[in-house]
């Protein structure tokens, strides 16, 4: 590693400390024109339990080291000059809440975040890191003479399948995961990818031949290890899979939304679709299929944008031209996707860029509202470039007059039309464009 705590001149640029985590902006001249602003962490509390403060920062890219700056070692890497440390101080303690909570949920389930540093910076001790994945198993996780399925549950997002595989090298149990919503974000396939263990099938039987993600836990007769420690032990984390493994993965990927917002990330986010790991050491690859393209490269007939208190029209609405055969863009058809994104530059190409319509949904709770806002301003820049054309598409539910929507723009009143008559207009419009 590059030195990252002399240089000819050194200014301490900020200090700030946040969440037992002290934090030093400082700012290494090397010559005239020649500088590097590093950020040096020295944390000063840990948990009696699970993952620590010096994993997390690990996951950002910090290394541990000897400190100019800090009485003793400290986590340290380079940064942008434009980094706003009291903002990002605040967010990582706000991330790292997020992880740890993770970490619990997902370790009802039997699935373990990794921890490179655990407790030995604490105690002047070498770092004494923990990373473990599922078990090995031939066959991908789905072949044998025996295959039995024991159980199955699910939540809001996922289904699960328990089934016992028994053969002359492997005997233990698979868990298969199966998304009721595909296809995911790139960020849930890096959040697969971080945890380590998942592998993919992408024709299960278990699920009428789709797509799953699974792994296994080898039938052990001894405590020793994590995995497949026991009948017990196994049967317990797949029941815990309903009520903690959606939550688990919510809370990372929130953490990785609040520190995506200065640069910083623990997870790898790929330009490429969905998550399809290599396949384990001495296992060929079994999937065959192409994967759909994720939700943030995929084009729609008609994005809504609505304020809370006209939910459920917009729903209604949405639910019926899909069921008419076009694609829409209305959030609650994408939970899982969502999850993690920049928000802000994900909702300014849905209503700017990837839809032929915008329906808007015009109220005065509509036009009060922060994100109500960002949307209707993505919706009027296209409808600027459209150059007088119908991009948008206004339903009004009241008289508000809203900001940047002429007057003489054509629209359909809430109060004269109902949904059922509003959807079949929709869709003969987009009908009619389809020729």
């Amino acid at each position: 590693m590059a030195d990252l705590h002399s240089a000819l001149k050194t200014t301490i640029l900020q200090e700030i400390q946040n969440e037992g985590l002290h934090f030093k902006l400082v700012r290494l001249q090397h010559g005239k024109n020649d500088f590097a602003d590093t950020l040096h962490v020295r944390p000063s509390s840990h948990s009696t339990y699970g993952l620590q403060s010096t994993d997390f920062l690990s996951f950002l890219g910090f290394k541990r080291s000897q400190c100019a700056f800090h009485n003793g070692e400290c986590y340290v890497r380079e940064v942008s000059s434009s980094l706003e440390l009291t903002n990002f101080a605040k967010s990582s303690g706000i991330a790292l809440k997020y992880i740890q909570d993770s970490a619990r949920h997902l370790e009802n389930c039997g699935i373990f975040i990794p921890q490179p540093e655990g407790y030995g910076f604490f105690f002047g001790k070498p770092s004494e890191g923990r990373h473990i994945d599922g078990d090995y198993v031939s066959g991908g996780g789905h072949v044998a003479p025996k295959v039995q399925r024991m159980k199955e549950s699910e939540d809001q997002y996922f289904r699960f399948v328990f089934t016992w595989i028994e053969g002359d090298r492997d005997k233990g149990w698979t868990t298969h995961f199966h998304a009721k919503h595909m296809p995911l974000a790139r960020e849930f396939s890096a959040a697969l990818e971080f945890l380590g263990g998942f592998n993919n099938f992408n024709e299960c039987p278990e699920f009428d031949f789709e797509p799953c993600w699974w792994r296994f836990a080898s039938f052990k007769t001894d405590s020793r290890g994590f995995f497949g420690i026991n009948n017990e032990f196994v049967h317990r984390c797949f029941d815990a899979l309903a009520t903690n493994f959606s939550l688990g993965l919510e809370k990372m990927l929130a953490a990785h939304a609040e520190l995506h917002k200065y640069g910083f990330s623990f997870l790898r986010v790929k330009p490429t679709a969905s998550f399809i790991p290599s396949p384990a050491k001495g296992q060929e690859r079994v999937d065959t299929k192409q994967p759909e393209r994720p939700i943030d490269e995929q084009e729609f007939d008609v994005a809504i944008t609505f304020a809370g208190t006209e939910r459920e029209f917009a729903k209604q609405l949405a639910q019926r031209v899909r069921d008419a055969g076009f694609r829409v863009f209305y959030d609650d058809f994408y939970p899982e996707q969502l999850w993690g994104k920049d928000l802000i530059a994900f909702f300014d190409r849905v209503y700017r860029k990837a839809s032929r319509y915008c329906v808007m949904f015009v109220s005065a709770e509509y036009a009060s509202r922060i994100w109500t806002t960002h949307e209707r301003r993505s919706a009027q820049a296209r409808a600027l470039q459209e150059k007088g054309g119908d991009y948008i598409l206004p339903i009004r539910v009241d008289d508000t007059d809203l900001a940047g929507l002429q007057p003489t723009v054509g629209y359909l009143n809430i109060r004269q039309y109902n949904i059922d008559q509003i959807a079949e207009l929709l869709i003969a419009k987009l009908k009619q464009q389809s020729k």
